[in-house]
């Protein structure tokens, strides 16, 4: 610890006083300064300990009496200094503000610093520093009274013989086991399985537990009874000798006792190995497991992460409310700031984030909108809930290929692990093609509509488009065909580069570091950002496609054609090289020194490879990564098209990447063809690839330097003519045609960029949404030029129900408009109530609204309510605000008390701050010598004297001083306006307060009362004191079992 930073407390004046009945000199002042090391709440509670230990005086003056009454106390004392460290300062490590006032209330020294250090070498975001301190601190202190819990039960217990079965799971689990997996295993009939099971799932992480539990009972057969007494290591004897020693050894064994014993002895060896499979990244795991974005039993499932959408949006918009009443002096962007520090705990970035300081009011308007909306945060939570569990999945060995696969060869039947996938998990696949067929049900409800009742199908509208994996790999073959074609006639070269990242990125590798497949994307486009800089400072021109796709474990590497002149051919091969391979390169190192046994290893298995082919039996082509780079960077230099003896072009870069892109796709005319990473042929590997790229959100395609596709496909839409603009038509009548090259000449060529002549044109709508959002709709091409603009979509569809037209036989209602499409927002943001408002009026009139009121009732309180007070009726609260009657339920009624506490509490911490500052202005000593002459005569004469701001006196033999203040100082002084961090401490008491009636079943905080002498702290002076750090607040509640139970 001595090269962290320590921080030193001082003792306070109660313990000061508690340790005045130490009477030895050394002892006291090695008491207090071994408490210097404690927080305040830890020095009262040692100091306490520490006088109990006190020998007491003998009561008669004849007995002996001990040499020093302090010396066991002392010895005691000593023993703790040297079995606990000091505390760690928190100062320069750079944590969060919320990281360290969670850290201020961890007491426990050792946890303090456990915490901290964890935060510091994890380098974990600061969005989740404060919820890992809070939820760490629950599992030390769960630890600890588990362990304590289990050596109680262990000496009350050890005299015992027989423990009944509920003493043995509490004492074997040791609170490692959640709840929900302990009362699923406990099922299970044989005692001794039951421990086996609980050791097991010990060592797995919690929110996994119930899933290795549930899977171990699929595969366990309990239904014979007569093996319940049978222990571990006698049902691994007869499985060995029922199982392993040939068919003599089962006879005369019934069939059912044997199949029974298989089971066992299956589901057995099962957990064994998926457990000792997890070991090696257990710390991976326990990282992935601390910084879940939500709850456990929010997260698994869809449906209620959906509805904890809809309660996080009321959360943010009562959280608004406070805010615009607590502070009236904010503007848009200071809200905006106070609501995205809300939503990064859950993972969530609000819009504009990229901006920061250069965020504008009318964008910070559009954020809090939507961050308002629920379905808004039904979109960031369904992709949040998907990628974490993606990443589960992919962590426990779910997402690969099936290493345990087993062939029989006499029969030709292959045996799979079950649930295990390539490229993405089973489970994010049966989501995919769920979430396709209710897409595809949705298009197939609905038609299209124009303003001269045109009507279409919408799903053969979509069809139609690029949406359709037929056409858009037809527009891509065609695309890569005819730009390899300009590329000849240019006299470019073509270069295959297969990219892929570090080891750290790798989920099948021991090096893996928990990185998902979408860091290891923006890994890549970080990487070939730097490297396109580089081609264009050094005006290299090339042009091509990249292909974005997964190994079998789920890791993103990239399949590259470019083509470039062939003159810079092994320039471009050497900046991507050093750019692509930068990281980790002691790897190369290794490899340099075995490449060649590298060399000769892949010489011999292309030999049995092209043996094999010639056989026609499958094996897997070898990779040509012998070189030192080779696993991280390869580069083919491809040969142009050959023609045949029919006179068809073979061979050729186009022909080369058609596998990657048809792979990334449809899997068309691939049927016989197999996939280079699971050996499976590539039909079967089509839908796994959308379904991790549409989980990750990944683009799979990309051309580069490549003119724009937009204009391309909406000349396409247009058959007529274009008059008046002849080299337009000549770029329409190209892209009607599907002459790409002649397109690509026309636009300008490859790298033409922002100085293409035509460009798409959109047509903008100021708060053309609910949001407030300026929208902008695709309308056509414009010419730069000519200033010119050819319109290409000229109907104004609407979505209806499928049949609405011919019900109206064809008649177009102009006032039917479909939801989705939302006119401007007619109001922008601004903070409400969840209040029910009568109707607006005088004030007499209103109080005649009051249901329940008679006339004599109204006018005893129509005093009250026209001044503004509430009044309580009925169960139900009203009062007069904004010239609204508001009438309040019991919920409402909670809100507006529970915020009224945090107005009162906000203004009592900036009035104590307040009088703080006030009593700072006095200076308890001063020196004389800033007195003159003439002043100290005054001082003698009149007893005060002023002088540099000051007021100078005499008390005794001392000279003091305090503040001078005048009329404008005075009026500082007594105005006290809570602060930010006022409301943000006042929230957090009020809160806890509240939990803590609610905890004792009452309705709203206690005050403290005194009962026979005796004061009973309240609720709010309890959330007081344990804000302040002077008390705490045990909660042994487990959150994982707590979760599990809810699920």
């Amino acid at each position: 610890m001595s090269l962290w930073p320590i921080k030193t407390f001082e003792v306070c004046k109660a313990v000061v006083t508690i340790t005045k009945q130490v009477k030895d000199n050394a002892h006291r002042a090695t008491l207090l300064k071994g408490l210097q090391r404690f927080t305040v709440y830890i020095q009262y509670k040692l100091a306490k300990q520490y006088i109990s230990k006190i020998t007491p005086e003998p009561e008669a003056w004849y007995q002996d009496e001990p040499t020093n009454p302090s010396e066991p106390a002392n010895a005691w004392f000593c023993n703790v200094l040297a079995t606990t460290p000091h505390r760690i300062d928190l100062t320069s490590l750079g944590l969060s503000k919320q990281a360290v006032a969670a850290l201020n209330k961890v007491h426990n020294n050792r946890h303090h610093n456990y915490i901290a250090a964890d935060i510091v070498a994890s380098k974990r975001a600061r969005s989740i520093q404060a919820s890992f301190v809070r939820q760490t601190e629950q599992t030390l202190k769960a630890a600890e009274a588990a362990k304590a819990k289990r050596v109680e039960l262990f000496e009350r217990d050890r005299s015992q013989t027989e423990l009944d079965a509920e003493k043995v799971i509490a004492k074997q689990a040791g609170g490692l086991v959640t709840s929900s997996a302990m009362a699923l295993v406990s099922a299970l009939g044989d005692q001794a399985e039951i421990d086996f099971v609980y050791d097991c799932l010990s060592k797995v992480p919690k929110p996994l537990q119930l899933r290795f539990a549930k899977r171990f009972i699929v595969k366990y057969d309990s239904s014979l009874e007569s093996l319940a007494s049978a222990g571990k290591d006698e049902l691994l004897e007869i499985s060995k000798r029922l199982y392993e020693f040939g068919k003599h050894t089962q006879q005369g064994v019934p069939e059912d006792f044997k199949n029974h014993l298989k089971c066992q002895y299956q589901a057995n060896a099962w957990l064994r190995r998926a457990v000792n499979t997890l070991k090696p990244r257990l710390k991976t795991l326990k990282k992935i497991t601390d910084n879940m974005p939500l709850p456990w039993h929010i997260l698994a499932n869809a449906e209620k992460t959906k509805k904890h959408a809809s309660e996080l949006a009321a959360k943010v918009t009562e959280v608004l409310t406070d805010l615009a009443a607590e502070q009236s002096n904010w503007g848009m962007v200071d809200f905006y700031n106070a609501i995205a520090d809300f939503t990064e705990q859950y993972g969530v970035t609000l819009p504009f984030e990229e901006k920061g300081e250069y965020l504008t009011e009318p964008d910070a308007e559009v954020a809090l909108l939507k961050a308002q909306c629920h379905k808004w945060w039904a979109r960031k939570l369904k992709t949040i809930r998907r990628r974490y569990l993606e990443h589960l999945e992919i962590a426990t060995g779910e997402v690969g290929r099936d290493l345990f696969t087993t062939h029989n060869k006499k029969t030709g039947s292959v045996t799979k692990r079950k649930g295990i996938n390539a490229y993405c998990s089973k489970q994010a696949l049966k989501e995919y093609q769920a979430d396709r067929e209710r897409g595809r049900r949705y298009l197939e409800s609905l038609e299209l509509v124009n303003e001269h009742n045109d009507v279409i199908s919408l799903m053969k509208a979509v069809e139609a488009g690029v949406a359709n994996p037929e056409n858009m790999r037809n527009e891509l073959m065609l695309r890569i065909r005819e730009t390899e074609e300009l590329a000849d006639e240019m006299g470019y070269v073509g270069g295959f580069f297969n990219i892929t990242t570090p080891s750290r990125f790798h989920a099948n590798s021991p090096k893996w570091d928990g990185s998902t497949p979408k860091e290891a994307s923006n890994y890549l486009n970080k990487l070939y950002s730097q490297a396109r800089a580089k081609l264009d400072r050094e005006e290299i021109p090339y042009f091509g496609i990249r292909v974005a796709e997964p190994h079998a474990d789920g890791c993103t590497h990239w399949h590259m054609l470019l083509w470039m002149p062939e003159r810079y051919y092994h320039q471009v091969n050497h900046i991507l090289r050093r750019y692509f391979t930068k990281d980790d390169r002691a790897v190369f190192f290794e490899r340099f020194k075995k490449r060649k046994s590298l060399r000769a290893k892949y010489v011999r298995a292309r030999r049995i490879w092209g043996l094999n082919k010639k056989r026609k039996v499958y094996t897997r082509e070898p990779k040509k990564d012998y070189t030192p780079s080779g696993p991280r960077y390869t580069a083919i230099r491809m040969e142009p098209p050959k023609l045949d003896k029919d006179g068809n072009k073979t061979g050729g870069a186009a022909a080369y990447i058609a596998k990657y892109v048809s792979k990334n796709i449809d899997g068309f005319a691939l049927a016989n063809e197999y996939d280079a990473e699971t050996g499976e042929k590539l039909v079967k590997a089509v839908n796994p690839v959308k379904a991790w790229a549409s989980t990750w959100g990944i683009r799979q395609f990309q051309f580069q330097k490549s003119p724009s596709i937009t204009i391309w496909r909406e000349l396409r839409r247009v058959r007529e003519e274009v008059k008046g603009n002849e080299e337009l038509e000549q770029v329409r009548k190209a892209a009607d045609g599907g002459d790409f090259k002649t397109f690509v000449t026309l636009m300008g060529g490859f790298g033409i960029g922002r100085e293409a002549r035509f460009k798409p044109a959109y047509q903008h709508t100021e708060f053309g949404n609910a949001y407030s959002e300026c929208t902008k709709r695709l309308k056509g091409v414009v010419d730069k030029q000519s200033r010119c603009t050819l319109i290409t979509r000229v109907h104004t569809w609407d979505k209806q129900p499928i049949g609405t037209a011919a019900a109206n036989d064809n008649t177009y209602d102009a006032s039917m408009h479909d939801a989705n499409n939302v006119g401007a927002a007619d109001l922008s943001w601004t903070s409400g109530n969840n209040c029910t408002p009568c109707p607006t009026g005088h004030r007499d009139g209103l109080l005649l609204d009051m249901i329940g009121y008679t006339e004599k009732e109204i006018a005893e309180f129509k005093k009250d309510l026209a001044d503004g007070k509430k009044v309580h009726h009925n169960g139900r609260v009203y009062v007069i605000r904004g010239g609204q009657l508001l009438v309040m339920d019991e919920k409402d009624q909670n809100k507006a008390i529970k915020h009224d506490y945090v107005v009162h509490v906000a203004q009592t911490l900036a009035q104590k701050q307040a009088d703080e500052r006030r009593d700072e202005a006095v200076n308890s000593l001063a020196y004389w010598d800033v007195l003159e002459d003439d002043q100290l005569k005054a001082l003698e004469e009149d007893g005060t004297v002023m002088a540099h701001g000051r007021v100078f006196y005499k008390e005794g033999d001392k000279l003091r001083s305090f503040k001078q203040l005048d009329f404008s100082d005075m009026d500082r002084a007594i105005a006290a306006t809570p602060e930010k961090d006022h409301w943000r401490e006042a929230r957090e008491i009020v809160d806890l307060a509240f939990s803590l009636a609610e905890a004792g079943q009452r309705r709203l905080p206690s005050n403290c009362k005194y009962k026979k002498k005796l004061q009973l702290v309240g609720d709010m002076e309890l959330a007081r004191l344990i804000v302040s750090g002077l008390a705490t607040d045990i909660n042994t509640n487990d959150w994982w079992d707590i979760g599990f139970s809810m699920a």
